[in-house]
């Protein structure tokens, strides 16, 4: 009896199997025309059933099941940072930042995701610099409540008060939040 060895490409959009995205390929290639029903594979994130074709390879059908996928969970003061998808896809609830005006790669990067410090992110998104340090190109994932400081305008001086226009919003109103910062008092007694 012949065994086969078989590599698997497996594409889905999150809810269902691509199966014009997706092929099998099989060694050796004899005997021919053999058909393999219901084969269960399991990955980190999905289970599937897979049917196919051997000489010629063909997936006839294809079921996924997705897994829950763990979360790593920041601390206050902390974002999730996390590997761009294959084409800039992220997780639900991040976006794809690409620094030094970067394209998202074809191919998914592989690291686990991690918590970086919201104010070091803010800097490094600002200034379009990734936050993993200079020598990494590559595209990251992050929270999409870091999305807006892409759009933060520069600081606006009105009297001795500048005032900060804010990328944040407010978690009770939703609305812009804007803070009001002394940039310096010379007419307190104490500063003489």
């Amino acid at each position: 009896k012949t065994k086969f060895s078989c590599t698997f490409t497996l594409e889905n959009d999150g809810k269902a199997m691509l199966m014009g995205d997706s092929k099998v390929v099989c060694t050796p290639n004899k005997p021919t025309k053999k058909k393999i029903k219901d084969f269960k594979l399991s990955t980190d994130t999905a289970d599937y059933v897979l049917s196919f074709n051997i000489n010629p390879e063909k997936l006839t059908k294809a079921a996924i099941e997705l897994k829950t996928v763990k979360t790593v969970e920041c601390a206050s003061g902390f974002t999730r940072v996390c590997p761009s998808g294959a084409n800039g896809a992220c997780p639900d609830g991040m976006f794809n930042f690409c620094p030094y005006n970067g394209s998202p790669a074809a191919e998914a990067d592989t690291w686990g995701c991690s918590c970086l410090q919201t104010y070091m992110l803010e800097l490094d998104l600002q200034n379009g610099l990734s936050p993993l340090g200079e020598c990494h190109g590559e595209c990251i994932c992050m929270s999409g409540s870091m999305e807006a400081i892409k759009k933060k305008q520069k600081t606006t001086f009105v009297g001795a008060y500048p005032t900060m226009p804010s990328y944040c919003e407010d978690g009770a109103t939703g609305q812009k939040q804007t803070g009001t910062f002394v940039a310096g008092n010379t007419n307190n007694p104490s500063n003489k």
